[in-house]
């Protein structure tokens, strides 16, 4: 094959990300901007079902950003070199709900994390983490904002990296970052239900930080009681 032909072949990219996210729609245009030939999927809500003509798919990268879909094994493989998704959270909190958990732990430190996707949930070789510090002042929103851009900025970095040394590029991310690995199993969004339900017998303590961790307008932390439900309800954010 002749130098000309290699670079007319495009590289092929299936990206999932999520409807009604500026940072997906960006992530996606950046990749277009790079000359890869990209398929997107956007998904809307937990338990939503993959296409089904997306199983006919083959390419070079797939990319996850915020998106709901837990993809299957069969479609993971169809790229030819890699899976890749962005979680995040650092890998001290895989699964759902990992920032809720670095708040709920008063935990200093938190991170995203790219990664090659395999069968298991956040499982796969660590990309690349970067960490950042939690401030005190921090809330859930304010955590999960500079989680998601992050994320998006680390998506940037990498695809760029994937467009100018491709596999070679990759490898090398992943020798660099051998020390860092999973730590625990993935958490489920069950367990997050669970921490936002708060016991009526708790402490002042303990109420606290699991409304820093799980407070938002959306899906605040409840009461159940004698079999009424309260919410709470918080005239803003900030008065966290």
């Amino acid at each position: 094959m002749t130098h000309s032909k290699k670079c007319a072949q495009k590289v092929r990219v299936l990206f999932f990300g999520r409807q009604d996210c500026n940072f997906s729609k960006k992530a996606y245009e950046f990749l277009l901007h790079l000359k890869f030939e990209v398929s997107s999927v956007l998904s809307r809500s937990l338990g939503e079902a993959l296409p089904e003509d997306i199983y006919s798919w083959q390419g070079d990268y797939i990319i996850c950003f915020r998106s709901y879909f837990v993809l299957p094994k069969a479609l993971i493989d169809r790229a030819k070199i890699a899976a890749l998704n962005f979680h995040p959270g650092p890998p001290e909190y895989p699964g759902s709900g990992c920032s809720n958990w670095a708040l709920y732990d008063n935990a200093k430190q938190y991170g995203v994390t790219a990664h090659i996707m395999n069968e298991k949930i956040d499982n796969g070789n660590i990309i690349e983490c970067r960490r950042f510090p939690i401030f005190s002042y921090d809330t859930l929103i304010t955590l999960l904002e500079r989680a998601h851009l992050k994320a998006y900025d680390l998506l940037i970095d990498i695809a760029a990296g994937l467009a100018i040394e491709g596999k070679q590029y990759l490898d090398k991310k992943l020798e660099d970052s051998k020390r860092e690995a999973w730590r625990g199993k993935a958490r489920r969004m069950s367990e997050i239900d669970k921490l936002r339900t708060i016991n009526p017998a708790c402490s002042k303590e303990d109420l606290e930080r699991i409304i820093r961790a799980t407070y938002i307008p959306s899906f605040p932390p409840v009461i159940k009681l004698h079999g009424y439900k309260f919410v709470l309800d918080r005239d803003t954010p900030d008065e966290l």
